[in-house]
């Protein structure tokens, strides 16, 4: 793998990307709260939309990084042990845990052994381990993928409008596959197939083709990072617009759309990531977020710098422990906070939550074999990447 100099932007992007996904899921569980009033639904609204750029960062990070940094010949068997060392294996013993909480090992031994399997297979033994599920696949096709990519790159051949049809059919392209998947979900579940139809319908929030899309993306921004970069200069004000409309139009649709009764709960539905309207947010998002990465590290102070880098840092072992974390958070809150906003205990909760899942992370990572448990040990100044 060839050395180049480090993008500290994606360091800072990775760490805003992990603090969002600690934000949704504080927000889940506050969305359903009896005492929640129309005016905390309207800012957690809010605050959930700012926060779900973080699956699309993390996929995109990924092929970036992947793209980036590998420009030589890949030795398969070498990367892929590399990923199972690092992310099959943290990911394989969390879920361990999380089994153990729903309390599976009181059953007869083959009965939580097979649970256990099912579970590792798709990421089932808790809410945000989809997640590991769907991304594990592109690590397996990125050196097939490039090969690809490569290919299509030497098409391109340094013609701008080459490059412009390349990009809007990548858009489009997602766009018809995101129209396209309730058809797809009703024809896997007609056809009923063993495995093949379930990947399509009851995992399919989970089927790592709705989301190679950010990826492509990450890959071909790791190949020409100036290019991107210089893309992003010149999209910085229609990205921003495009991202104010969808944020005006679907807190309305949230806060519009169901009877005043229907708890917020069941309006962040609304919200969920494979839409083709959401997926054009997303996409602008994306970029946005980028942007503003950029200016942090560009004219941030070093203590806000710093802040998301020690979060990318641990991010992946944080993102593992941050369910677990988030329950701790809930103790202390209902001990202490009760009666408080709502808007204002949720986000107590996710400063608690991002500290003790950093924090956990930390130490594991510094005691014998925590590596395991983390993806990172002493050794390793850089963070896995999520």
């Amino acid at each position: 793998m060839t050395k180049k100099p480090r993008l500290r932007e994606i360091e800072i992007l990775r760490g805003m990307a992990f603090a969002a996904v600690v934000l949704q899921h504080s927000i889940a569980h506050f969305s359903v709260v009896p005492e929640l009033k129309m005016e905390d639904g309207a800012r957690l609204t809010l605050l959930l939309l700012a926060a779900k750029f973080a699956v699309p960062a993390f996929i995109f990070i990924t092929g970036l990084v992947l793209f980036y940094n590998y420009e030589d010949k890949i030795n398969y068997v070498s990367f892929v042990r590399k990923r199972f060392k690092d992310i099959i294996v943290p990911y394989l013993l969390w879920s361990v845990i999380y089994s153990f909480m729903l309390g599976i090992y009181n059953n007869p031994p083959w009965e939580w052994i097979t649970t256990m399997i099912r579970f590792w297979l798709t990421g089932k033994s808790s809410y945000h381990l989809w997640y590991i599920v769907m991304i594990i696949p592109m690590y397996l096709l990125f050196p097939p993928l490039r090969i690809g990519v490569r290919k299509t790159i030497a098409w391109i051949n340094g013609q701008r409008y080459r490059a412009w049809i390349l990009m809007i059919g990548l858009v489009v392209g997602y766009e018809l596959i995101l129209f396209a998947r309730p058809y797809i979900t009703d024809t896997a579940t007609m056809l009923n197939i063993p495995i093949l139809s379930a990947y399509f319908t009851t995992y399919a929030d989970r089927n790592v083709i709705y989301y190679l899309f950010y990826f492509l993306l990450g890959a071909l921004a790791g190949l020409h990072i100036n290019v991107f970069l210089d893309i992003l200069k010149r999209v910085k004000f229609p990205v921003i617009v495009i991202c104010g409309l969808f944020a005006v139009y679907y807190t309305g649709l949230v806060l519009g759309h169901f009877p005043p009764e229907a708890p917020f709960g069941r309006r962040f539905i609304a919200l969920t990531l494979l839409q083709p309207a959401m997926g054009l947010f997303l996409i602008s998002f994306l970029l946005l977020i980028y942007i503003i990465a950029l200016s942090i590290l560009s004219s941030g102070g070093t203590y806000h710098r710093q802040l998301w880098i020690t979060l990318s840092r641990y991010s992946y072992g944080g993102y593992l422990a941050h369910a677990l974390m988030l329950r701790i958070s809930y103790i202390i809150e209902e001990s202490l906070l009760a009666g408080m906003n709502i808007t204002v205990r949720m986000i107590i909760v996710w400063i608690i939550t991002l500290v003790l899942s950093v924090f956990v992370t930390y130490v594991i990572s510094h005691i014998p074999y925590g590596h395991w448990l983390t993806g990172m040990s002493l050794r390793k100044k850089n963070p896995v990447k999520l």
